[in-house]
């Protein structure tokens, strides 16, 4: 799946490690960015199939996956077969948040 960013300081934060370090600590950060290349593998249709992974979608095309109850990814996903505006064959996710319990921020 073909991941992108809602806006520039979501995607600085999410394509740097040490960012991601700085933000929720070393661990924390390595777990969230496995995560968001575990979306870059896998097709909009096999997101269940994800370790650990909870997905629901609500009628406003919105798609939260949850990683373990800990890491909480928001975007919008659109299926390349079902009629996309974007282009390319791929199945496309444009991230709008990436949240970690017990962050407090």
């Amino acid at each position: 799946m073909d991941v992108t960013f809602d806006g520039a300081p979501l995607a600085a934060l999410c394509n740097s490690e040490q960012r991601l370090a700085e933000r929720w600590g070393q661990e924390r950060g390595r777990t969230v960015g496995r995560r968001l290349l575990d979306l870059a593998a896998v097709d909009a249709a096999d997101l269940d199939r994800l370790p650990d992974a909870d997905v629901s979608t609500d009628g406003d095309g919105m798609t939260r996956i949850r990683f373990g109850g800990e890491i909480v990814v928001d975007g919008v996903i659109t299926e390349a077969d079902g009629g996309t505006r974007f282009a390319g064959d791929e199945d496309r996710m444009v991230i709008t948040g990436v949240t970690v319990r017990g962050d407090g921020r």
